[in-house]
């Protein structure tokens, strides 16, 4: 009886979810390589030639030059690498003071040229967007993150219930599960075929999903945080929330107030940033190379990137780094050093840390598979693409099963 209560829900499931379902499994599918893509057809912005004698210019020398082609813009931080052939990116102050992470320039480490800019990341902007939200926006933005969300729990109870309608045959041959024939045909070559590749993909769809609610609910991350016993970081949000507040108070007024206000708004930021440059005191870069070779002379192992952003204050600089080997691009490490004392004051390593904390770091690398290379991920981007077969041979299995319903009804009353 239990059986054709979770066969219930599980067409019923599929059903409702199963279009959600395939749009997210695509989505994901696109993203899963998403940084290889980029690298690809980017090259010229992330690789660069090497000169016969390998020498790259000094920190100091690089952003001079860059300050000179661009005299009004605001250096904020630099990311250079340990292998030769990369590329160096700065990153600049933007006029826009609700953008985050700034502005970034590739450059060529041995002369300072500005390289060409990357391609491709509005394309998968979108459909970052449209895998977490459907890229709705407006107040239509929070329905979408519902529905991605509620799908996800979906997919965890199709999982389960689709396991527990199949257990009979797994308990019976557990390996003979995994295999259907091309010999059957009908409905029974796509039934065998449905179950026993939901067999290949249950823990990718599983792992996938439990990650995957990390970023649609606040309690579910808090509790995983709790269980693993570790403090969560505290997020800042203070601007968000007076955004949410402005808007609140914009719908309320006109159209044509509102784009008033808007431009104005715009204008004196523009105008805040030009006052800003012009009494921006001349920063000396002399201290900015010094910590970089603070940093080279205490790391002393290769790095795939380093990244620092420069102190408005003080002398202390605190470089993220990732190593040449790592697994995952979640593996950061942390550097502080004191260029007046010429000491490091701390040097925290991922493989330091507890089992409990890495897994917290790296629940995107765990959702998109790169947690466990890339066989990892290649596997989860064939599972995120199978959801296309799911939703087709499942919603096939379901009319197949009304039409043979419907053709029953009409034999009895015939």
């Amino acid at each position: 009886m239990h059986k054709k209560i979770w066969f219930k829900i599980h067409w019923i499931l599929g059903v409702v979810a199963g279009v959600f379902l395939l749009l997210i499994g695509v989505s994901g599918a696109i993203l899963s390589f998403q940084k290889e893509i980029t690298k690809f057809i980017n090259k010229d912005s992330y690789i660069v030639s090497v000169p016969e004698n390998k020498i790259k210019l000094s920190t100091k020398d690089m952003l001079d030059n860059f300050q000179t082609k661009f005299p009004d813009a605001k250096i904020n931080g630099i990311t250079f690498s340990s292998e030769v052939e990369s590329s160096s990116i700065i990153t600049i102050e933007s006029k826009d003071r609700n953008a985050r992470g700034g502005i970034r320039y590739y450059v060529n480490p041995y002369n300072a040229d500005i390289l060409p800019e990357i391609k491709g990341n509005d394309f998968f902007t979108f459909i970052r967007m449209f895998h977490r939200w459907f890229a709705l926006e407006g107040d239509l933005r929070p329905v979408g993150k519902q529905i991605v969300a509620i799908s996800t729990i979906s997919l965890i109870i199709l999982s389960i219930s689709g396991l527990i309608i199949y257990w009979p045959r797994v308990k019976r041959a557990f390996f003979k599960s995994f295999t259907f024939s091309f010999k059957h045909n009908g409905r029974a070559f796509l039934s065998t075929m449905h179950s026993a590749v939901g067999m290949w993909v249950l823990i990718f769809y599983l792992l996938a999903c439990f990650t995957g609610l990390y970023w649609s609910y606040d309690w579910y991350r808090g509790m995983l945080f709790n269980i693993a016993g570790v403090e969560q970081p505290v997020r800042n949000m203070p601007q968000q929330a007076n955004q949410q507040n402005a808007q609140k108070m914009q719908a309320e007024k006109s159209q044509n107030n509102i784009a008033q206000k808007e431009q104005k708004t715009q204008i004196d930021r523009v105008q805040n940033f030009e006052n800003h440059v012009r009494e921006m005191p001349k920063v000396n870069f002399e201290d900015y190379e010094k910590a970089v070779l603070l940093f080279n002379n205490f790391v002393q192992r290769a790095y795939t990137n380093a990244s620092v952003t420069f102190p408005q204050k003080g002398t202390v600089y605190k470089f993220t780094y990732l190593d040449a080997n790592a697994t995952h691009f979640r593996e950061i490490n942390s550097l502080e050093v004191d260029i007046s004392t010429k000491k490091m004051l701390k040097h925290d390593r991922f493989e330091n840390l507890g089992l409990n904390e890495q897994l917290l770091k790296s629940i995107f690398p765990l959702h998109s598979g790169e947690y466990f290379g890339i066989i990892g991920q290649t596997l989860m981007f064939i599972a995120c693409l199978l959801m296309i077969l799911f939703t087709v041979t499942g919603y096939m299995l379901f009319i197949n099963r009304h039409k043979k319903k419907n053709s029953k009804t009409q034999k009895i009353k015939s």
